[in-house]
């Protein structure tokens, strides 16, 4: 347990201190801000700049650019400069690859959510962060996952949500890349696998019912009865995607090694 944690406890301080894991939250937060810009003069509160951000042509390809910055390329990294070898021998080629999943989805999930939350706080400071006067507080209330908190004042729980949701996305998609490292150790194959997946995905499942459809669920653009059972259905789908993807890492990482 003690090597688990200390494994575990140098892939986060590697994660999280990357130069990586600041430009992406960086280049998240000018992703917003780019979006809003037309509407920062005249908005009457925070939801619309980050509703009309978020609704942006092509932010979500923009997103999975970014979230895999911090630690996806991290095993590219580690077995070209053959770093794998020694800290296998310590912990073990299950704590190693189960280490590097948990870090990776951390902190790509992380960056997302601080990228946001760079772009909300500051205009706080000037309009409220709901306006229930706004001429689309109705639409928001009503037809959007978690209108209902809206509804009742509950505004940061609102946006809480869909920073869990961009958080969960983060999360899945730097750690497709981390898998495909495994079979092709190189960086350029790690960083460009998500976009060409959530592209490929996309297509798949256009015709699929909302809450089957991977982007639309991370969007919120879903609803299955209430929001803590719809948020109970995203973590769960996010949650077993990630358990499939994290079971062929490890698979692919043992037999790499044992090749060796």
């Amino acid at each position: 347990m003690k090597q688990t944690f200390q494994m575990l406890s140098t892939d986060l301080k590697r994660a999280f201190g990357s130069i990586g894991f600041l430009i992406a939250a960086a280049g998240i937060w000018i992703v917003y801000y780019s979006g809003a810009r037309t509407e920062m003069l005249h908005a009457p509160d925070v939801l619309l700049l980050f509703k009309y951000s978020a609704g942006a042509s092509g932010i979500n390809t923009i997103q999975i650019l970014l979230c895999v910055l911090p630690y996806t390329t991290s095993f590219c990294s580690d077995w070209n400069s053959k770093y794998i070898m020694p800290v296998v021998i310590r912990s073990g080629t299950y704590r190693y690859a189960w280490s590097k999943i948990i870090s990776c989805a951390l902190s790509s999930g992380a960056s997302i959510a601080l990228g946001i939350l760079l772009f909300i706080l500051p205009f706080t400071l000037r309009i409220p962060l709901v306006s229930a006067e706004a001429g689309n507080f109705e639409a928001f209330a009503t037809r959007t996952l978690g209108g209902e908190l809206l509804q009742n004042d509950h505004y940061i729980a609102y946006f809480a949500i869909y920073i869990y949701l961009a958080f969960l996305s983060g999360a899945f998609w730097s750690v497709v890349g981390l898998c495909a490292s495994a079979y092709i150790s190189n960086k350029f194959v790690a960083l460009f696998t998500p976009f060409i997946g959530l592209y490929v995905l996309s297509l798949i499942t256009y015709q699929f019912p909302p809450y089957l459809q991977l982007n639309k669920v991370t969007n919120g653009d879903f609803r299955i009865g209430s929001t803590s059972a719809s948020l109970i259905y995203a973590t769960l789908l996010i949650v077993a995607l990630l358990a499939v993807v994290g079971f062929f890492f490890v698979k692919t990482v043992k037999k790499r090694l044992s090749n060796e």
